[in-house]
């Protein structure tokens, strides 16, 4: 079962005012079940809804109909994968949608500089496609905040504070050096770092709890 309230609280932890200030996790149907506050819901269920038609749209056209003239072997050597990764790229903002699973997807919404205001783009990505947007090689991943909890959860990925003290100087200036190499590649890039380490934290909660989300995307 998925604890709504506590992810909700990830979520919120997570966010940043500036870069993306909205995060949340919906099924491929748009149905809501965790979200960042505080947040008015009545825009949040219509974004959710534009997201699944979107998603919807770009799944099916990577996913092969099924044939009857072609045995299962044939079919699933010629299946294209499903989309991972779908980032819309709006006037007012971006909007990154992972698929953390395959009937549970985690979007973030940024905020875009006044400079690429005017753009509209769909990107969708496969696994194993090149990453968009195209980023160099060895990149230390973006900080996920775990929120205060009552022990039932692991402590989330790149915790600063699990560094050792000795090394905190050299710390500093290779925090700084990714920051000014981050603001270099651009915003959108900061955005994917964010929800490709968030993605692969939950990815890796949801594992060793053995939650999987059903088929159907009913949510209880």
């Amino acid at each position: 079962m998925l604890h709504a309230r506590n992810v909700s609280e990830l979520l919120a932890r997570n966010v940043d005012p500036q870069l993306y200030p909205r995060m949340f996790i919906m099924s491929p149907n748009g149905t809501l079940m965790a979200y960042s506050t505080p947040t008015d819901i009545k825009d949040l269920r219509d974004q959710a809804a534009v997201i699944s038609m979107a998603w919807k749209d770009h799944h099916s056209s990577a996913t092969p109909q099924s044939s009857p003239k072609k045995d299962a072997a044939a079919y699933a050597a010629a299946a294209a994968p499903a989309v991972e990764t779908l980032t819309i790229e709006f006037q007012q903002n971006n909007v990154i949608v992972r698929a953390i699973q395959p009937n549970l997807l985690l979007v973030l919404v940024g905020s875009v500089p006044p400079a690429t205001q005017g753009v509209f783009k769909i990107t969708a990505e496969s696994k194993g496609d090149a990453r968009y947007p195209p980023v160099e090689v060895g990149e230390v991943e973006a900080r996920v905040v775990e929120p205060s909890r009552d022990g039932d959860e692991a402590v989330a990925a790149g915790d600063e504070n699990a560094a050792p003290k000795q090394n905190a100087a050299s710390s500093i200036h290779s925090t700084v050096s990714q920051k000014e190499k981050d603001v270099k590649i651009g915003v959108l890039h900061i955005q994917r770092k964010k929800i490709d380490a968030l993605t692969e934290y939950m990815r890796k909660d949801f594992n060793t709890k053995g939650f999987v989300m059903p088929d159907d995307g009913n949510f209880p």
